[in-house]
């Protein structure tokens, strides 16, 4: 049963992709907990796992925030916090 239950939450998480009037903070927690229950089911998800699906699964209206954190950043070191951070800010100024 176990297996069952991760391997679900394993297709949750790829197929799961940011709803258009969804906002970012909500997106990342909704992501955050099924990560969560996949790690308590003994799956291993890495920062770096999660801060790529997260930048892989936005919306378009993130595009151009994306391209200039891949420029300015370095990926592999890249906190999920920090990868928050920036896209709220980014949101707050020009989205809304």
């Amino acid at each position: 049963m176990k297996q069952v239950k991760l391997q679900s939450l394993r297709m949750k998480y790829e197929l799961m992709m940011m709803e258009d009037d969804q906002r970012i903070n909500d997106y990342i927690s909704k992501l955050q907990s099924v990560v969560n229950q996949m790690k308590a089911r003994g799956e291993e998800v890495s920062d770096q796992q999660v801060v790529g699906k997260i930048m892989r699964s936005l919306t378009s209206k993130f595009d151009f925030i994306i391209v200039a954190i891949k420029e300015s950043r370095d990926i592999k070191t890249l906190k999920i916090e920090e990868l928050q951070s920036s896209l709220e800010a980014h949101e707050m100024l020009v989205i809304e």
